[in-house]
């Protein structure tokens, strides 16, 4: 069907259902209109000045949900920036942001949470890959001043937080961790942990945070001949406080949460960590 002029009448009948959640690609064929634009642009003509807040309102109606990353409120907010720190991307056709992982578990707790779907997808001789989109007006501005840019993996910025969002740098760096980190056995079968990046600015921060925010001793950076930057700690007095203060509890990854633990508890003799309630315990002994 092409383009047919419609009375005032329909037209309004078409910006009622917008407004009432109707799909955009219905209203198109149903009103003979071949871009969304076209929809919109009714609505503009009808409500001028409520324009902006109609159209975001009836698009979060029919996303089914909605979201915002302009203040930290929660651990779950920190922990969604560390993972889009370093899994995740500004979508390039539309105002949003995109994470990709391997860890099923990470991607569907990340979507339970925000209240949308997630996809998966293969990759050739690799493991599968699971997505969550989360494509809200004005997100990508919002997530500017944590360092989620464009085209980020080299140039991550050092992230901008407010003072009353710091207490939640704990749930950032778990964030960094599951996402572009990795807790493992040294040769001599201590706990480990490190992070890649090809930021040296980010790497710097990250170091920063783990010294002043987190008291960690003997964080070191070394720079691989890929000119990747590893920031990485096997003192495990660095891993207890890791334990203590960001993995304390079960949230989002299961793998390294689980794999920290069980890497300091044996090679400490499970002295000072019982194994299932997740609460770091000291000993008189």
């Amino acid at each position: 069907m092409g383009y047919k002029k419609l009375s005032k009448e329909q037209e309004l009948q078409l910006v009622e259902e917008y407004r009432k959640g109707a799909p955009v690609v219905e209203l198109m064929a149903k009103y003979g209109y071949k871009t969304k634009k076209s929809i919109t642009d009714k609505v503009k003509k009808y409500y001028p000045d409520e324009y902006e807040n109609i159209v975001k309102e009836a698009q979060s109606g029919r996303r089914g949900y909605t979201y915002s990353l302009s203040e930290l409120t929660s651990p779950f907010d920190a922990y969604l920036v560390g993972l889009l720190l370093t899994d995740g991307y500004v979508l390039s056709d539309r105002d949003g942001l995109g994470l990709d992982m391997t860890d099923e578990d990470v991607i569907a707790f990340v979507a339970n949470t925000i209240g949308t779907k997630y996809t998966s997808y293969d990759v050739e001789n690799k493991k599968t890959h699971y997505r969550v989109l989360i494509t809200i007006p004005g997100i990508s501005a919002e997530a500017e001043r944590f360092g989620i840019v464009p085209r980020k993996s080299n140039i991550v910025p050092e992230p901008q937080l407010m003072e009353k969002e710091r207490k939640f740098l704990p749930y950032i760096i778990r964030g960094i961790i599951d996402g572009d980190g990795s807790v493992a056995k040294t040769s001599y079968g201590g706990s480990q942990f490190f992070i890649v990046t090809k930021s040296e600015v980010f790497a710097n921060w990250i170091k920063k945070v783990l010294e002043n925010d987190f008291f960690m001793d003997d964080i070191s950076i070394r720079i691989s001949s890929e000119g990747m930057y590893r920031i990485e700690t096997a003192n495990q007095y660095n891993i207890l406080k890791l334990i203590a203060l960001v993995y304390n509890k079960p949230f989002g990854m299961n793998r390294k949460y689980n794999n920290l633990r069980k890497t300091f508890r044996d090679y400490n003799n499970d002295a000072l960590l019982d194994k299932d309630d997740g609460i770091v315990q000291t000993t008189t002994e």
